[in-house]
C-alpha cells in the first residue's frame, strides 16, 4: 500500500482517538499527554497499535521526539518514505 500525508494523518488520528475522550477537535498540534491526557502506558499502547497498522517498528529514539499528533505522523511518514511506501500526493 502507498501512503499519503492525509492517509497517514487520518490513521494516526483514528488510533489516538481510541485512547482519548477528546474525539472532537484533535489536530496535528494536539499534544498526546498535555491535551489528551494519554499516560505513558497509553502512549505505549498507541505505539503498538500504530506499528500494527503501518507494519513497522517505531524505535525508542523516534518516541523521544514526539509530543503531538503531527509529530507522530511525521515520524511514521519518514519511515514510510525510507521503505518506499510513501507518495507525495
Amino acid at each position: 500500500m502507498s501512503w499519503t500525508h492525509d492517509k497517514v494523518l487520518a490513521e494516526v488520528r483514528t488510533v489516538i482517538e481510541q485512547y482519548s475522550d477528546a474525539a472532537e477537535g484533535v489536530s496535528e498540534q494536539t499534544e498526546l499527554v498535555g491535551d489528551l491526557g494519554i499516560d505513558s502506558l497509553g502512549v505505549m499502547e498507541v505505539v503498538a497499535d500504530l506499528e500494527d497498522r503501518f507494519d513497522m517498528t517505531i524505535g525508542d529514539d523516534d518516541l523521544r521526539t514526539v509530543a503531538t499528533l503531527g509529530d507522530v505522523a511525521t515520524a511514521i511518514e519518514g519511515r514510510l518514505r525510507k521503505d518506499g511506501r510513501m507518495t507525495s500526493a
